[in-house]
């Protein structure tokens, strides 16, 4: 869906009693992801600012709203307060909306609400898709988030592409006369038969527990310099994610290198990497 700028932005929604702290964490992974679009009451609303007014501004400029459910989330929703529920509120005007994603971000094990434990106003987002999370895949579901929300709402990677930039830039200056492979055009054949053959090698020197097989789906990202920038599992969930061998097949790809190349600031491959129950590896593009 296309989206004008005042709708580029991200809201974090979130209750204090539940998952402050993994807002919290959210903001500041997305935010170093993403740059300054995301939007969370603690930090961005100023001293002595009105709050209820400060948050529907907010709103009414976000394409996406991220509702943090942490175990408590929906015992709080029903809970004796004075004064209004601006959690309630916030969502409520979200769901509303037809051209704001509503991805519920499911913390420290909780499950989404069903329909029967919602009031009437939020009954919605018991059928939008939900991102589950879990402290020990934290790095991989929020880089997951990042990008699906990049894709969504149109945004561009310019913190990141300054930086590749920055690197050819130095490339030229004179660091590629130490004997290294000078830069020349992006392969991506030969991107993928590297990373292929490397993903089939990590995935079969990684030791695998008994029994383990399934499919996941993995995104390597590579600076100018032909080095891998980042890695991480492209899904919010999979067979082996969060596994020590999962773990050790991200650790063993961070090392691949490719060819240096001079005409994009940053590549993407995807590959699949598929465990089966005879104990073959199959890595598809």
């Amino acid at each position: 869906m296309a989206r004008t700028g005042r709708r580029r932005r991200i809201f974090i929604s979130y209750r204090r009693a539940d998952s402050a702290g993994h807002a919290g964490r959210l903001n500041d992974d997305l935010t170093r992801l993403l740059g300054r679009r995301v939007f969370m009451d603690v930090a961005d609303i100023a001293p002595g600012e009105r709050f209820p007014a400060a948050l529907d501004a907010a709103l009414r400029t976000c394409g996406a709203v991220l509702a943090v459910i942490g175990p408590r989330w929906v015992d709080e929703l029903h809970a004796a307060r004075h004064g209004e529920d601006y959690v309630r509120t916030e969502l409520a005007l979200a769901l509303r909306q037809d051209d704001v994603s509503v991805i519920p971000v499911l913390v420290r094990g909780a499950g989404l609400p069903s329909a029967a434990d919602l009031p009437e106003d939020l009954k919605p987002l018991a059928a939008r898709q939900a991102l589950a999370t879990r402290d020990d895949r934290w790095r991989d579901d929020v880089r997951y988030l990042a990008r699906q929300l990049r894709v969504s709402l149109g945004l561009r990677r310019a913190p990141q592409l300054i930086v590749a930039l920055g690197c050819v830039a130095v490339a030229a200056g004179g660091g590629w006369m130490l004997g290294r492979e000078r830069p020349g055009p992006f392969v991506r054949a030969r991107a993928h038969e590297l990373t292929k053959a490397a993903a089939e090698r990590a995935a079969t020197s990684c030791e695998r527990p008994e029994k383990l097989q399934g499919e996941c789906p993995v995104l390597l990202r590579f600076l100018p310099s032909g080095a891998v920038d980042d890695v991480y599992y492209d899904t919010g969930f999979c067979e082996y994610k969060g596994t020590p061998f999962g773990d050790c097949v991200l650790t063993k790809l961070a090392r691949v290198r490719i060819p240096p190349f001079d005409d994009y600031a940053l590549v993407e491959v995807g590959l699949d990497v598929r465990l089966e129950a005879d104990g073959r590896v199959q890595v598809t593009e």
